[in-house]
């Protein structure tokens, strides 16, 4: 299998460990995962209902999501709709369940990570 990745310096390195810490956080997951369901563009209320989560931590959540370019939003009057900007990022969601499928319970119990989770509490 060949895949061309872009070059392995310490910027693309650092953009890839954001993107994925982006996507990393379950809260931020879970309102990624509402909007690539969604039939349409979603305000923070919408999500909100859907997520069943407070508007600040939604609201801070998304802004972390469009900083990163993955998710874009569009004002219309006092509200902000929010939509998935990049397919990429859902393709990338997709190939990771594939191996998820393969391997959950190694994945589930990756010691490094629940111990760097710990750690981080």
């Amino acid at each position: 299998m060949s895949i061309n990745l872009l070059q392995s310096n310490d910027d693309v390195n650092e953009a890839r460990a954001n993107i994925f810490s982006a996507l990393g956080d379950p809260t931020r997951l879970r309102i990624f995962q509402t909007l690539v369901e969604a039939d349409e563009p979603l305000n923070v209320s919408e999500l909100c209902d859907r997520v069943d989560l407070g508007t600040n931590l939604v609201s801070h959540h998304l802004q972390c999501l469009k900083n990163c370019q993955l998710v874009d939003a569009e004002r219309d009057g006092r509200k902000k709709y929010y939509e998935v900007s990049r397919p990429e990022a859902v393709e990338m969601l997709s190939l990771a369940d594939d191996c998820i499928r393969q391997n959950i319970e190694s994945v589930l119990g990756c010691e490094v990570v629940t111990e760097a989770e710990t750690d981080e509490r």
